[in-house]
Order: C-alpha cells, then structure tokens, then sequence
C-alpha cells in the first residue's frame, strides 16, 4: 500500500507510517513568484562575482585560512583581529531578528541560500526534465522502464554538475578564483587536499538538493521556531482571512465563503503546509500560496488577496501598525552597533605595536655589579596586505640610559608579526626612580608614527 499524505497535526514531510514524503510542489506563476526570481537571479549574480572582484589585492570577500587574514570589502583582518567577527556575526543575528520580528521569515523565502538554490535552480532543472507535479507523481509511482531509468539519471547527472559548480563557487571564497582555476586545470595531484574538500562540498551540496531539501528548513534550521517568539500581533506574514474564506465549499455551494476548497494553496507550497490553519512552523514566507490563490480568485471572479501578506490585526479587521515602539527601539539599537563598529574599524591599528616586559626579575646587575640591565619585547604585527618597512628610534631624557636592540631597521612581510627582544641599561650610580623612556616606530610607507612609553626599574 503506498503511503497516505501526512494529517494536519503532524509533520507535511512525514507519512502516516513514519516513512518520508517527498514533496513535489506545482508551479505557480505570479507577481510575488516573479519577484522571487529575479531576487534569486541577482543574489546568485552576486555570489558569482564577489570571488572575482579585487579590492587592494584581495577578492571583495576572501577567507585565507593558512594565513589566517580575513579580507573584506578591502578591510583585512588578522587572528588576532577575530573579535571584530564579533560585530558581524551579531549584526547578522540583529538584523534577522528585526525582519523577523517585522515581517516574518521573508528572508527564508526570498534570500536564504537554500530557498534560492533549491527553488531557483534545482526545482526549476526537475520541471525541465520530469516535468510538472503531477508528471512526478506520476513518474515516482510508474515501475522502472528505460524511459524513467533515463529521465532519473538524465537528473542526477545534471544536479550532480550544478552540485560541482556551486562547490567550487564556495571554494573561491577560500581558495581564491585564480588558485581554484589553476588547481582544476592541474589535476588533483597538485594539492588534494583541495580536491577532497571539492568532492566533499560536491556530495553534501548534492545530497541537500537532491533529497534532503526541505528537510533542511523544517528539521535543521533554527530560524523557524524564533517566528513563532518573535512575531507579534503586528508582524507581516503570510496567512488566510478565515472571516472571508469560511466556511469552505465547492464552487457549486451556495452557502460558503470566498474559499472553494480547491487546495491549490497546498499543492503550490514548497513544505507541504496547509496555510489555511494558520502560521505553522513550516511557512517560509515565499507567498506562493499568495500567487496561486490569487489566480483561483480572479478566475471565480472574486476579489484577490484571500490569502496575502498581513499582520494578524489586519487579518482580524484591525487597525494596523507596522511602525510600533519596537521598531524604534530596533532602530536604535542597530544606528548603536553601527556606530561601535564603526568606530572600532576606524581606530583599528593598521600596525599596532606592544612594548612588554620579558619574564623573569624586572632587573639584574650585569658587568660586576655596575650596570642594571633590563630585558624587554617589542611585539609588532603588521595586519595590512604590504610590505611595510619600520625604523624603531629610542628617546629618553637621560642620557646615561642605553638601549640594545639587534636592528634598528626592519621590513615586515604583509600580516607578519615580529617580537624584538632588547634591553635597556645604564651605570647602577646614575640610576634613580623617575627612569622611563619611549620608542618611537615610523612607518616608511604610510608616514605614521607608533609611540610607546617604557619605564625603566632598579634598586
């Protein structure tokens, strides 16, 4: 017996058995759907061509893991920089949090990697192959002849190639545009390490689009369950005026609503929900269900917008109010973190310089008692993606305080970090308490100057 469609009170991806149901949506067509693609288009355009542009010698975005560095939009950040990911991790979290709390989750359905991929791409490569839903269905169901043998490998085929395009597409982010071109045309002998990773991404990306799809996003993905803490009677999400479309009939029934019960809303959603029991788990926000009755609507000549984007005032006849206290207090909070980060950025240390005492006593008598000796290190680190030469000049008020330092010279390679042992010292009889001196560091090519203040110690 062949699995029965899952009840409303269980999950749309898991039959009555416990066994998987495989979704397979209907297209739709309609200005929310047009929308959608064209987003889709754009956001993939621009996933493409971030590797290729070059800021300051670095792609726009470019994750160096041997060295470490980090390069963004032209910023470059070292390990020891990782705190600022910080500020874009939770800036990234705040502002999903905010169109969450605003608007549902319309980054789920219109600029989630897996919702553009998987509805941009790979859904519409198996309408061109298997054809429409009820082909599918069709299909699946039908025994194993050349016809479907052929059809089956002609898609795994071409999802498999899509798969190794956008694998290699995320290695550019790590391996560079350049490296990945040149490691492809080498062959996997030249470093496969990279190779594997490429085949690993290849098969997870594959195995994501191909079965596991929607799985991602009921099972996995957090997102989800925050619409349910974070909406509001005021939060926009898609959702059915039940005042309107109840009760539900045929479109012979003389006593019924707006609603006929024809469950193109159902069979258009990429979850398999039934949008008409109100905001589940499930919804992703993509309004194809918005499209689709949309299109019922005006063939039956009713009004459209029986399913639509709303907020639950608006569903329940309400006044409604999409500028709210919250959204003031969002928007001061996020004009806050940006003006921190801002201002962390700019005040950032191209080169930044430490001056630190070097274990051990704080001073020791050298040259039979004479001399007090003490040891310090000069700690440099140059984050930026040039050669950077450095010349390092001590200045002190008293001239008997002497200070020994290898080189006084130095070039630093881009995101090296150098620690310069040195020692100042000077005559035991000429020593008092208020010793202190400062090394300034000049920096040839950007014509700044580093100033640190060190204190002598003695007796």
């Amino acid at each position: 017996m062949s699995p029965k469609r899952p009840q409303i009170d269980t999950l749309t991806s898991v039959n009555q058995d416990g066994s998987r149901y495989f979704l397979r949506p209907a297209s739709v067509d309609g200005r929310f759907t047009r929308l959608r693609q064209k987003i889709f288009i754009a956001l993939i355009a621009l996933l493409a061509t971030l590797p290729l542009i070059e800021i300051r010698g670095y792609p726009a975005i470019f994750i160096d893991i041997p060295k470490r560095s980090f390069h963004f939009f032209g910023v470059s950040l070292g390990p020891t920089d990782s705190y600022l990911l910080f500020f874009l991790l939770t800036g990234l979290g705040f502002f999903l949090v905010v169109v969450s709390a605003m608007f549902g989750r319309v980054w789920c359905g219109y600029a989630c990697p897996q919702t553009v991929f998987l509805e941009g791409v790979f859904r519409r490569l198996e309408r061109m192959i298997e054809g429409s839903r009820e082909a599918q269905i069709k299909l699946d169901a039908a025994p194993f002849t050349i016809k479907k043998i052929a059809k089956r490998i002609t898609k795994n085929i071409v999802f498999i190639a899509f798969s190794a395009a956008i694998a290699h597409l995320l290695l550019f982010y790590f391996v560079s545009f350049k490296e990945t071109v040149h490691l492809v045309l080498a062959g996997p002998s030249s470093d496969p390490t990279i190779f594997i990773w490429a085949i690993c991404l290849t098969l997870i990306v594959y195995f994501n689009f191909a079965w596991f799809r929607e799985q991602l996003c009921i099972i996995i993905c957090p997102y989800g369950r925050l619409q349910s803490v974070l909406s509001d009677q005021d939060t926009i999400v898609v959702g059915y005026d039940k005042t309107r479309g109840e009760p539900r009939g045929s479109l012979k029934s003389l006593d019924r609503g707006d609603c006929i019960d024809c469950k193109r809303c159902v069979v258009v959603c990429p979850t398999g929900i039934d949008i008409r029991h109100g905001m589940q788990l499930e919804c992703v926000g993509c309004a194809n269900c918005v499209d689709a009755c949309d299109e019922v609507m005006l063939k039956i000549g009713q009004k459209p917008g029986l399913i639509r984007y709303d907020s639950e005032r608006g569903f329940l006849g309400q006044k409604k109010r999409l500028i709210t206290p919250r959204f003031y207090l969002y928007v001061f909070l996020g004009l806050l973190g940006l003006t921190f980060l801002t201002v962390t950025v700019v005040l950032h240390p191209r080169i930044p310089a430490t001056l630190i005492r070097q274990k051990g006593a704080p001073y020791v008598f050298v040259d039979n008692g004479q001399r007090i000796q003490n040891a310090f290190l000069l700690s440099i680190h140059n984050k930026t993606q040039d050669l950077e030469e450095i010349e390092i000049e001590f200045i002190t008020d008293h001239p008997q305080l002497k200070a020994v330092l290898a080189q006084n010279y130095i070039q630093m390679m881009p995101y090296q970090k150098l620690d310069l042992p040195f020692f100042m010292s000077m005559l035991r009889k000429d020593y008092n308490n208020k010793v202190s001196y400062v090394v300034k560091l000049k920096h040839k090519k950007t014509k700044q100057e580093t100033v640190l203040k060190g204190l002598f110690l003695g007796p």
